[in-house]
């Protein structure tokens, strides 16, 4: 049985669940999970900061970086959406599911993603609830955090520019996409870890399972594996730029 904040923490996940589910019937688009993904952290960090409130420097630092980072990546979907329509994956998941996709995709999309999210963000149970000043390390961890969300955020506009003139079959190959194939997951995964670092200072190393979780799913289940399946065929070039190119961390090109 979880306790009153975690039960209420999954509770908002699965309304945001819900309610993003409801808008993907409106508009036909199942891309319309990922616009509300990252507000899964957000409501988590809010419940788990109630019996805090005002939260503590290292809380309320915590609290904005994953509301702006929230911000940013639901603007970027929703714009790169109007230019494109649905997300390619989607599409795909919705061709292979077939007929019934809308009512599939509740349990198999979104709240699987609600379910996802609220365990992603448990390490910020213990981040809400820390009251002491920001230490050494707590710096430390929001640097990583910083320079995740920059990869990241720089990563996602190279690749909106190079896919505005692209007809599909073309790879980038500049900026950080030179040096990393994913380097947007990258920037994720640093975000995610240092989060988890300002929890293991507070006292939060159980939570450990969480950021594993989310690398496991970034690179198995949602992302890279998904995507490196898919680029070969869609892309000729791909496979060149593979063999010389770091899958995940930034690295100078293999010769």
């Amino acid at each position: 049985m979880l306790s009153p904040p975690f039960s209420l923490a999954l509770l908002c996940c699965a309304l945001i669940a819900f309610i993003a589910w409801a808008v993907s019937l409106a508009k036909r688009d199942a891309g319309v999970a990922d616009v509300f993904w990252p507000w899964l952290a957000v409501a988590s960090a809010l419940v788990y900061a109630q019996n805090t409130w005002p939260p503590g420097s290292i809380a309320g630092i915590t609290l904005a970086a994953i509301g702006i980072a929230a911000l940013r990546l639901s603007a970027m979907v929703i714009v790169r959406s109007a230019r494109t329509g649905e997300d390619r994956r989607y599409t795909e998941i919705r061709s292979g599911w077939g007929r019934g996709f809308g009512i599939k995709s509740l349990p198999g999309i979104f709240l699987l993603q609600g379910v996802m999210g609220f365990v992603a963000a448990i390490p910020l149970s213990v981040v809400m609830a820390r009251t002491s000043e920001l230490l050494w390390a707590d710096a430390l961890m929001l640097g990583l955090w910083l320079s995740g969300f920059f990869i990241q955020a720089v990563a996602d506009h190279q690749l909106a520019k190079f896919s505005k003139g692209d007809d599909g079959t073309g790879v980038l190959k500049t900026g950080l996409w030179r040096y990393s194939r994913h380097p947007n997951y990258f920037g994720e995964l640093c975000m995610v870890w240092s989060v988890f670092g300002l929890a293991l200072i507070g006292g939060g190393g159980w939570t450990v399972f969480a950021p594993l979780l989310m690398t496991w799913s970034i690179l198995r289940f949602t992302g890279v594996a998904r995507m490196e399946q898919a680029m070969p065929s869609r892309r000729p070039d791909y496979s060149a730029y593979a063999s010389v190119t770091s899958a995940l961390i930034p690295w100078p090109p293999r010769r």
